[in-house]
This record gives structure tokens, C-alpha cells and sequence, in this order.
């Protein structure tokens, strides 16, 4: 990635050598995006854009007289490609796992999906169909006799979908858990899993296993829930807290998990805090900014300002 650093920062870190790329770029493709580190969520931008204007790119550092042999090497090149497609995927990824509402649910099941989809990416580079690599199959419709080496993208997908693996190893965990409180009368789970599932949330929940357990096949017998599970309604909603004490506690502890640190980002993000309407930031307000960042109330200013005579004329 260094390379692709020094020389973007090289165009656009100077206004005029950014003005003289802007004349051998095409109007319709946007212009190259600075990039650091510390904004790596959109490094997948960075480099699409970094791999539509390469002609141009080169075109530029060659009339400069700046010696990058290494941009017209097809290797590197599909490794560019590669690169733009993969932390492509990443980014998608990224943004479904942000945003205020989401539950510790649908974050797992996105985590879930994206480590089945690397095992079809690495059949799909073995086979060089290339269906989830677009910017790779232009490569290859290119320089149709370029020999193209899957072993070498392949190992690094295998390394991310590891590392993933490690990373998320605790969601396994729950899982049972979050596929009983989302549908708790799936036929799929058994005796063992029930056993399991009340086990777990015992340990967690610090309640006792027999009764947990005990409220837990009530519930899967109850025939007033079950013809509602499919209603569309909150269920968690209709299940008796008389009843089913213990276990509604779990599901509420459960559900309240935090899935990211989205929310607490937000909340400290200057963005959310200081904009148009809030001007400046003092002790005095800076808890009900805070609350403001991460709830979802939309304040009405122009009801707000009503209340307020605007300034006189004189």
C-alpha cells in the first residue's frame, strides 16, 4: 500500500500538480481520494479510484519523468485489482455492522455470512470465474494470456477468513442462544440443545439451571405463543412476565448486549456533537449533547425557535 500512498499524496498534497492531473482526467471518473491509516474504513474507495485513473496515473508520472516501471506490471496490477475487490467486500461489511439500531443478532448473522461467502470467493478464484471479482475479470478480459496464480489470493483470503475466525471465536458461543430467543420454536433444536441453551444462559445470567430450564420447554409447549410467533408482533412482547420470569430476564439481557462500539463513537464524534445547530460545547450541555448523538429523537428547531422573539430592528 505504500506505494499507492506515496504517489496520491504526491498529486493531491500539491494544488498544482492536482491541477495538472485534473487536465488528463476524464471528467466523469472522480478524482484520486487522500488516504491515512487512521481512516481505513474507506480504504476500498481509495483504491478503486486509484485503479480507474492507473492509465492516466502513469501517464502523468511518465511525462514528469518519475521512474514507476512497477505500474505497468501485470502482477502488480492484479494485485491492485485484487485489492479494490476484496476490501471492497470489507467496507459493505463494515457498513452493515454500523448504525444505532442494530442487534448483537444481525451482527453475527453478518459476520456469519461474510465467513461463508470467503469459502465461495476462494472457489470462485480457483476456477477463475471470477463472478465476486469484477475489477480482476477486466484485468484477465484485458490481458487474456496472463497467467493468473490463485494460490496467491487464495492463501490471503484464507488468512483473513482465519483471522475472523479467532477474532469471532466467541460468538459460537451464543449462538444457540440468539437462534433460540429469534425463533424459539424451531424444530431444529432438540433436548440437548435446550439442555444448552439453559446451561449457558444460566451462567451467564447467574440464575438457576433447573428452572430456567424448566421455563423453557413451558414455553416451547405453550400453544397461546406459538400460534403467535409468526403474527409479526414483537413476541418477546406477549411472553407473561408472571410466567416466564427468569427467562424473559435472559432474552432482555441478551438483547441488550451492545453488538459494536458504534454508539460509543458516536457519542464522542465532534460530527454528532458540534454541527450547524450547536455551535459550541461546554460543560454545561455536554450530556444532553451526548444523549442527543446516540438517540434517535430528531429534535424540531423550527417549533424550538417559535418559542424564542427574534431580534428587534431598531
Amino acid at each position: 500500500m505504500d506505494i499507492y500512498f506515496k504517489i496520491v499524496n504526491f498529486i493531491k498534497g500539491k494544488s498544482l500538480q492536482r491541477r495538472l492531473f485534473a487536465q488528463k482526467s476524464d471528467d466523469t471518473v472522480p478524482e484520486l481520494a487522500l488516504h491515512t491509516d487512521v481512516r481505513w474504513l474507506s480504504r476500498s474507495k481509495f483504491l478503486e479510484r486509484f485503479r480507474d485513473l492507473l492509465d492516466e496515473i502513469i501517464e502523468f508520472l511518465e511525462d514528469r519523468g518519475d521512474d514507476y516501471q512497477q505500474l505497468r506490471d501485470l502482477d502488480w496490477q492484479c494485485d491492485l485489482e485484487f485489492l479494490a475487490d476484496f476490501t471492497g467486500k470489507l467496507s459493505i461489511l463494515n457498513v452493515e455492522l454500523q448504525g444505532k439500531d442494530r442487534t448483537i443478532t444481525e451482527m453475527i448473522s453478518s459476520i456469519a455470512a461474510f465467513q461463508s461467502q470467503t469459502v465461495s470467493m476462494i472457489v470462485d478464484i480457483e476456477k477463475k470465474k471470477f463472478h465476486q471479482f469484477a475489477n480482476i475479470k477486466d484485468h484477465m478480459g484485458k490481458y487474456p494470456m496472463y497467467n493468473f496464480i490463485p494460490k496467491k489470493y487464495t492463501a490471503e483470503i484464507k488468512a483473513v477468513a482465519s483471522d475472523f475466525e479467532i477474532r469471532f471465536s466467541d460468538f459460537k458461543k451464543i449462538e444457540k442462544l440468539l437462534e433460540f430467543s429469534s425463533f424459539p420454536f424451531n424444530n431444529s433444536i432438540d433436548h440437548d440443545d435446550i439442555y444448552g441453551i439453559a446451561k449457558k444462559n444460566s451462567d451467564i445470567s447467574q440464575m438457576d439451571f433447573t428452572i430456567l430450564q424448566s421455563e423453557i420447554i413451558t414455553l416451547r409447549c405453550d400453544i397461546f405463543l406459538k400460534a403467535r410467533s409468526s403474527s409479526g408482533l414483537d413476541f418477546w412482547a406477549l411472553v407473561s412476565n408472571e410466567k416466564y420470569p427468569n427467562l424473559k430476564k435472559c432474552i432482555e439481557q441478551l438483547h441488550s448486549c451492545f453488538g459494536s462500539t458504534y454508539l460509543c463513537e458516536s457519542a464522542f464524534s465532534l460530527k454528532q456533537t458540534k454541527n450547524k445547530h450547536r455551535s459550541r460545547l461546554t460543560d454545561a450541555h455536554t450530556l444532553d449533547s451526548l444523549r442527543l448523538a446516540i438517540s434517535n429523537y430528531k429534535p424540531d428547531f423550527a417549533n424550538l425557535a417559535e418559542d424564542y422573539q427574534a431580534q428587534c430592528s431598531h
